[in-house]
């Protein structure tokens, strides 16, 4: 009982903290722009209220650099924070990015090229463990299959960051698990539909992945900045200016943060480790695109203003599945409840879009069609995960007046609870 009230005073804490950042007020708004890439046409006091939640998170998850997009009828900021980042500096975007399939998915089937409910054993006849499963439910997350990513892998990805992975190998990980349900039964949120999507997609079309986004997803979307790497297992190194990313070592699919110390008792706070390098195989089609945070916004509004093909609009906002289940009494506050899955994107109110997390960086990217509102966020420490990504653009949505139902407040104490490796609240 003292330990979760330790817990909870410490959360109320961090909440207060947090509160206190939404009050700053900036002095650079009216339409300056400091950096490259940076833009700033918003009111001081929303501009000033966003820098505080972002160096809040960034406090609160470890990171020492963070970049920021929010582009509303209002006004935009794109700013980024951090010694030797720019608001154009590449970044992994992780599942964030994952759409990106989906809407090659979408081209193809609008140049007759696929079916959606073509069966992917037919192209990929030699892979066992996907009979009956379409190229449709790959991205409505109706496979059955289970994820890749268990805690041993989470652990594997952030000690050894540029170990190659292979999609068979992934692959492999989720049939050991699958079929969580049968195909088209039940919804299942998983990377593995884009990983056999992507897979599929090269057999089916002969072309290259890196050919294929950034003639049919990254130019229609005036992705300019956006690429996909040649060889995901070899190319670790983001280009010139790149987002260098930080993580805490993880056991258990959790954080490292103190080990044992020198004298009886004594524990020693663990600093997180830089990762200049990581394989972007450890996710690969599921998202190993190197983007922009402009981009990634250009990439959303085309998908969702129906950019990929005739009635692709529709669908992309179309809910394939019931929301799920609120969380039990007790259980981590939500960021905030998702309403349901569409066509490779969580709906959450009035927004569409992802959130990520690769070693060294989280990514969350929405986008409101009707409110022509966007938002993107990235920070460089991985080790507080995608959820809290998607808290802080659920934040920020809130502070800009995106017309969303949850308070910059109510997001507030969901980045609290996500917050890791922070000092120990005081025993009451």
């Amino acid at each position: 009982m003292a330990a979760s009230r330790t817990r909870r005073a410490g959360v109320a804490a961090i909440s207060l903290l947090a509160a206190a950042a939404l009050t700053l007020t900036g002095c650079t708004g009216g339409g300056s722009a400091t950096g490259p890439g940076e833009v700033n046409s918003i009111d001081a006091g929303v501009a000033g209220s966003i820098d505080g939640a972002i160096e809040n998170a960034m406090q609160l998850s470890g990171s020492n650099s963070a970049i920021v997009g929010v582009w509303s009828a209002s006004g935009d900021y794109v700013h980024a924070y951090g010694e030797g980042v720019s608001a154009n500096s590449p970044i992994r975007a992780a599942q964030a990015s994952q759409p990106v399939m989906c809407a090659l998915l979408l081209s193809l089937v609008d140049e007759g090229k696929l079916k959606l409910d073509r069966e992917v054993s037919k192209d990929l006849p030699r892979q066992v463990g996907i009979e009956g499963i379409t190229y449709g439910q790959l991205c409505d997350a109706t496979s059955g299959l289970a994820d890749f990513k268990s805690a041993t892998l989470v652990d594997l990805f952030a000690n050894n960051p540029i170990r190659p992975w292979s999609d068979r190998e992934l692959l492999a990980q989720s049939l050991a698990h699958s079929p969580v349900n049968e195909p088209g039964a039940a919804q299942q949120i998983t990377d593995t539909g884009s990983l056999l999507l992507a897979r599929a997609l090269r057999q089916v079309t002969e072309t290259s992945l890196p050919q294929l986004l950034t003639d049919r997803v990254f130019a229609p979307a005036d992705m300019g900045n956006s690429s996909y790497p040649s060889d995901p297992a070899s190319q670790t190194e983001l280009p010139g200016g790149g987002f260098t990313g930080l993580t805490y070592p993880s056991s258990g699919g959790a954080p490292v943060c103190s080990v044992p110390g020198a004298a009886e008792g004594e524990t020693v706070a663990v600093e997180p480790v830089a990762t200049p390098k990581v394989s972007p195989s450890m996710l690969g089609g599921a998202g190993a695109t190197v983007t922009t945070v402009t981009d990634l916004k250009n990439f959303y509004e085309h998908y969702l203003s129906g950019g990929f093909g005739k009635g692709s609009a529709e669908r992309v906002t179309s809910l394939s599945a019931p929301p799920p289940a609120p969380p039990a009494e007790g259980e981590e506050v939500p960021a905030p409840p998702v309403d349901g899955w569409t066509f490779g994107l969580e709906k959450q109110g009035p927004l569409y879009g992802m959130s990520g997390s690769m070693t060294g960086t989280i990514t969350a990217a929405y986008h409101d069609p009707a409110g022509k509102f966007s938002v993107v966020v990235t920070l460089n420490n991985s080790s507080a995960g995608a959820g809290f990504a998607k808290a802080l653009a659920m934040q920020l949505a809130a502070i800009s007046g995106a017309g969303v139902e949850w308070t910059a407040e109510d997001q507030g104490t969901a980045l609290a609870e996500r917050a890791v490796c922070q000092p120990a609240a005081p025993a009451e």
